[in-house]
């Protein structure tokens, strides 16, 4: 599989064009011994709240990972059809946008705005990426690519993926996984909403370190798509509908 094919596998949905921050982790939430106050050499917390307001302070709320993992794979088991725009950074800074139709099991196309010429489908057996300008045509089995893991019919990323990382922070929860198998290269951080737990946005790290990423907007669920969107023929004959 070229290097375009396995990056374009691995990108989904779009950020705004700006250029891309580093990658969130754990490590960038303050840990709660970072939050509490300082204490004295006598022992004594050294706060400017009087006794009262520090005995009614509400309790941290500990974050659930498991809970999270649970809702994350109902909502993304919650949806049949879905159609956005996204927006693309790749590693070069380069800017990417589109709009992407996806319908379960199986089916996903993401269809490249001018003068991009580049068009992936999924038809629920393989991926393809063709490239109009080039007139060529790359295909790859569905299972062996990433987008399996958010097309199948049963949806379970603890199950199907292999967990590296999961935290919360500013009302998201980020989501790290890889294959289990090594067979697909690379690592790929999702971001959700902590309270609807939709998925908003992901970066894609390839083997060699270099990372795309990717969001979605304008998001549309539970609409009947025409299944010709998720046919494409080697000879490059595709409509491209709804292209901008």
């Amino acid at each position: 599989m070229n290097t375009l094919l396995t990056t374009a596998l691995m990108s989904f949905s779009l950020l705004a064009a700006q250029e891309a921050e580093p990658l969130p982790s754990a490590q960038d939430v303050a840990s709660p011994s970072q939050a509490l106050p300082a204490q004295s050499q006598t022992g004594q917390v050294q706060t400017d709240q009087t006794p009262s307001e520090t005995m009614t302070s509400p309790s941290p709320v500990l974050f659930d990972a498991d809970q999270a993992l649970v809702e994350i794979n109902a909502w993304m088991n919650s949806i049949d059809t879905l159609q956005a725009r996204f927006h693309q950074v790749s590693p070069d800074g380069s800017y990417a946008s589109g709009l992407l139709s996806i319908q379960r099991p199986g089916r996903l196309r993401f269809d490249y705005d001018d003068p991009s010429p580049f068009l992936i489908v999924a038809d629920g057996s393989t991926v393809a990426l063709q490239d109009q300008a080039l007139e060529t045509t790359d295909r790859a089995p569905l299972r062996s690519t990433p987008l399996w893991w958010i097309l199948k019919r049963d949806i379970d990323l603890s199950e199907d993926a292999e967990v590296t990382e999961v935290f919360e922070e500013a009302g998201s929860i980020y989501l790290g996984v890889r294959d289990p198998d090594g067979e697909m290269d690379g690592e790929i951080l999702f971001r959700f909403d902590s309270m609807s737990h939709a998925l908003q946005e992901w970066w894609a790290t390839d083997s060699l370190g270099q990372t795309t990423r990717l969001s979605l907007s304008e998001v549309n669920t539970g609409l009947r798509l025409d299944r010709r969107l998720f046919v494409l023929d080697d000879d490059g004959s595709d409509s491209r509908r709804g292209r901008r």
